[in-house]
């Protein structure tokens, strides 16, 4: 070694403890009594002109240390290498070789695993940080979720993958950026595994609000049992699917519906954030029975509850409650049927009555038929109808049948009955 290169290695090792110093104590002032050019990648900077680099950027971006060494007669400027102790901040970044790395900087800063969800929004950016080139090209090795795609970055750190994954699983894929356009040349490689968990589904339901059949004075509760997260409820009339008559206040799983006098379709829908169900239309059909006229009819009564049974008479008119039910009468009080009649005129036999419609409360869903028998004798299976006078609706009109009259005896006979409404 002659004598100035063993100057310029004594020179080379006061510039490292100076810039050490100078990195520690956050100085900006460093003293150069001559330029000795230094070359990284073709570029030439002089010992200030690299310590100035190395301060400006300060404790706050980048700690650098030199490392110097001679190597038989190879020219100082041949043997720097740069070093980085950290890194702190995102942006530009220097060239520094020995810590290139690509790092996830979102959805989970720093990690390998990238957590998405099915069905939401992904955003993975990641930037290669400590290259001594900005990348000029990226590619992403492995399949993606569906529904992803690469963003396929140019002249650029930080590149991406965004979009809605569709199916859940683990995916393994590597991302590559490349120090030349096209995918060519040198190039840093790190590999990310995306896990797509199942996304929030849309509810389903297991069962459906149940239809059926009520009187004019009860009450009924309608369920339905849906699963699925974050469930809202609301309740309609008619049927599945109009959303014309939503009932206010009715947003849980089930339904409370007070007396009805009429039949009544009800339906709900079930939703969240993902979407919505409506379900089956739930018809509730009014029919009434004795049991249903008799809790109206003796709310108000002043009587016994054992008076109230079918089979009782509570006005002592040789009725009994049940009769006076099908007939459409009172059974409080004392009632003479003025109006059936049966005579015989100009060598004719009239029969005549009055029908009564089956309406109000205990006869919702129900109405009232009349037909007309006839026998010779009164005896059992004697009873003949008479045609042309069978199942006669009631709606308030009378009937008068006329008939020859002939030697012997006639007899005729009315039966009254309720029935579901045809």
């Amino acid at each position: 070694m002659d004598t100035s290169q063993e100057k310029e290695a004594s020179e080379a090792a006061s510039l490292v403890e100076e810039v050490a110093d100078a990195t520690r104590s956050g100085s900006a002032l460093m003293k150069m009594n001559r330029s000795i050019p230094i070359r990284k990648y073709g570029s030439a900077f002089s010992k200030a002109g690299l310590a100035t680099l190395i301060i400006n950027k300060g404790t706050a971006s980048q700690l650098l240390v030199l490392e110097a060494r001679h190597l038989s007669s190879v020219a100082l400027t041949k043997v720097i290498k740069w070093t980085t102790l950290s890194i702190a901040g995102l942006g530009t970044y220097d060239a520094v070789s020995g810590a290139t790395q690509i790092t996830q900087i979102a959805p989970s800063a720093g990690s390998s695993t990238v957590p998405a969800k099915a069905g939401e929004l992904l955003n993975l950016v990641y930037q290669i940080t400590g290259a001594p080139h900005r990348a000029r090209s990226w590619a992403v090795i492995g399949e993606l979720p569906e529904g992803l795609t690469h963003l396929n970055s140019t002249n650029s750190n930080t590149d991406g993958i965004t979009g809605i994954p569709t199916q859940p699983g683990n995916y393994r894929i590597s991302v590559r950026a490349y120090k030349n356009s096209n995918n060519s040349g040198y190039n840093y490689t790190k590999t990310f595994t995306i896990e797509v968990a199942p996304g929030a589904q849309p509810p389903s339901i297991s069962t459906q609000p149940m239809s059926l059949i009520t009187t004019s004075v009860s009450e009924e509760i309608l369920k339905v049992i849906a699963s699925g997260n974050g469930l809202e409820y609301q309740w309609y009339k008619g049927n599945s699917g109009n959303t014309s008559k939503p009932i206010p206040g009715a947003n849980s799983d089930s339904l409370k519906i007070g007396s009805l006098n009429e039949d009544t379709n009800y339906w709900v829908r079930v939703s969240n954030d993902s979407g919505f169900i409506d379900s089956d239309t739930a018809k509730l059909r009014v029919i009434d029975n004795y049991g249903a006229w008799a809790s109206e009819t003796f709310r108000t009564a002043n009587i016994v509850p054992e008076m109230t049974e079918p089979d009782a008479d509570a006005d002592d008119d040789g009725l009994t409650n049940e009769r006076e039910y099908v007939l459409g009468n009172s059974p409080i009080e004392q009632s003479i049927d003025a109006e059936t009649t049966l005579k015989l005129q100009n060598s004719m036999i009239e029969f005549s009555f009055q029908t009564e419609p089956a309406t109000g409360k205990g006869y919702i869903g129900l109405e009232r038929v009349y037909s007309l028998e006839k026998s010779d004798d009164l005896s059992k299976g004697s009873w003949m109808p008479v045609e042309e006078y069978q199942n006669i609706i009631g709606e308030g009109q009378k009937i008068t049948i006329s008939e020859s009259a002939t030697h012997g005896s006639k007899y005729y006979r009315l039966t009254v009955k309720l029935r579901e409404k045809s």
